[in-house]
Formats: C-alpha cells, sequence, structure tokens
C-alpha cells in the first residue's frame, strides 16, 4: 500500500468512526508502523489542509467538524481496486457496444492507467482478463447509436429511415424514443411511432438514417411501457396463448 491508498484509507477510517481513533487502530488499518502514521497524518495536514486533531483526553485522532459538513478529499479519489472496478465497467460497457462513449471516456481510461502505473500495477491486465462473448450481434453504425441514445436521453423526437425485416421495405417513421434495450447480445429501441399511434420496437442494426429533431419525445409512462413489451422480448412474441409445465429429473434439477 502507498502512501496515496494510505491517505484514502485514513480518511476512510476517520469520517466512519464515531469516537476518536487510537494511533494502534490506526497502524492496523494502515498496515504500516507508527513513525508511517505519524507522516501520513502530517501530509495529509500540510498538502491536503485535512481537519485532523489529536483528542488527548481519549487518546485518538478525530476529523473536526466545521460548518460546511464533514470534511472531503478534494477532488475525485479512487484506491486501487476502485481503479481497477472502473477499468472493468469500462471493459464491459465496450463488449457490449463498441464505440459507446469511447472518446468521451478514452482521456478518464488513460489516466486511470497512468496512476495504476505508477502503483506498479497495470491498468492492461483488465483486458486480458475480462472477456465479452458476442455470439449473435449485429453490426450497429456508431453514428445511428449515438444519435439515437442522444435522442432518447434529451427526451427529443427522431426522423429514421428504417429498412423492416418483415417485409423487406424502408420507410421514413418520426418517433419519440422510450427506452434502449440490450437483449441477446443485440441494441433495440423501444419507440412511439407518431404516423402509426403505437408503441414499436425498432432493431437500430436496420437504421438506415437518423436525424435528432428539434421536438420534445412523447412520453409514455413506465407502467404503460412495461405492460405493453412484457411479450415482446423473448422465444415467442406476443401474448402468451399457453402454459407449458417443464418436468426435470432429480440430477438435471439440481
Amino acid at each position: 500500500m502507498d502512501l496515496f491508498d494510505r491517505i484514502y484509507r485514513l480518511h476512510a477510517v476517520l469520517r466512519r468512526a464515531r469516537y476518536p481513533v487510537s494511533r494502534a487502530t490506526l497502524e492496523h488499518e494502515l498496515e504500516c508502523k507508527r513513525a508511517t502514521v505519524n507522516r501520513i497524518i502530517k501530509e495529509a495536514r500540510l498538502y491536503l489542509h485535512a481537519p485532523i486533531k489529536y483528542d488527548r483526553a481519549r487518546n485518538g485522532y478525530l476529523l473536526a467538524q466545521d460548518e460546511g459538513g464533514p470534511w472531503e478529499l478534494p477532488g475525485l479519489w479512487f484506491n486501487a481496486s476502485e481503479l481497477h472496478a472502473l477499468l472493468a465497467a469500462h471493459e464491459l460497457l465496450t463488449g457490449v457496444q463498441p464505440g459507446l462513449l469511447e472518446s468521451a471516456l478514452a482521456p478518464l481510461r488513460e489516466r486511470i492507467e497512468q496512476i495504476l502505473k505508477s502503483r506498479g500495477s497495470g491498468g492492461r491486465e483488465v483486458a486480458r482478463r475480462v472477456r465479452i462473448l458476442r455470439i449473435a450481434s449485429r453490426r450497429v453504425e456508431p453514428a445511428h447509436f449515438r444519435s439515437v441514445a442522444g435522442a432518447a436521453l434529451a427526451r427529443k423526437r427522431l426522423r429514421i429511415i428504417y429498412h423492416g425485416r418483415e417485409r423487406d421495405a424502408t420507410t421514413e417513421r418520426e418517433i419519440s424514443p422510450q427506452r434502449l434495450v440490450h437483449y441477446r447480445d443485440n441494441w433495440y429501441l423501444d419507440a412511439w411511432d407518431h404516423a402509426k399511434r403505437a408503441l414499436r420496437v425498432f432493431s437500430i442494426d436496420r437504421i438506415r438514417e437518423s436525424e435528432t429533431l428539434d421536438k420534445p419525445a412523447k412520453d409514455i409512462p413506465d407502467v404503460r411501457l412495461d405492460a405493453h413489451f412484457a411479450s415482446s422480448y423473448g422465444i415467442f412474441a406476443g401474448r402468451p396463448r399457453r402454459k407449458a409445465v417443464l418436468r426435470f429429473t432429480r440430477a438435471r434439477a439440481r
């Protein structure tokens, strides 16, 4: 554990403590000796202006409270395990949709890897140890995905040129995006079709053109969306007509 991690741990220990923390407890929590604990406290006070006080009566250290509330570490601080978790989340996101937020997150990823490298642990190991197996995914045009996702989050309408598989026909639609759905390695858009005046599911890989319109999207209540789309994804689409009962042997039941 380096100085960075120990300052982080010191802050965490003092912040959650209800009573002054003894030096022996800090030595145990920070995994270091008395002299190192003293140095960490001194540097936290000197460089980070940490209001660490020593309570002589109760023989322990505490974070002094001020009018602004509990003191926090300046900026955004992470320990090594949290940095690895961020990189793992980035790897998962990249595996689900290559190009999604890639340019925006690239500087953050580079900075995280630099911090980990300075501590002797490489961030590149995450890419080797986390695998996303995409079996039946279809290629999605990154520009269309960004357009659809942006309109859904900004609550704007979309004009799309859409090629439907069933009829092998291309049509122009004006839609209000409701939800992005990642199902069986592919992306779909649950949306309100203004021409049809009905809810529809659009496969994003079938979008040929997309344009965000300067019109507010029509909002459909979550309860209605859940009721309508509950039967839209799965082995069978549509409302259930029969009920199947599966019987398993004892070995398979386990």
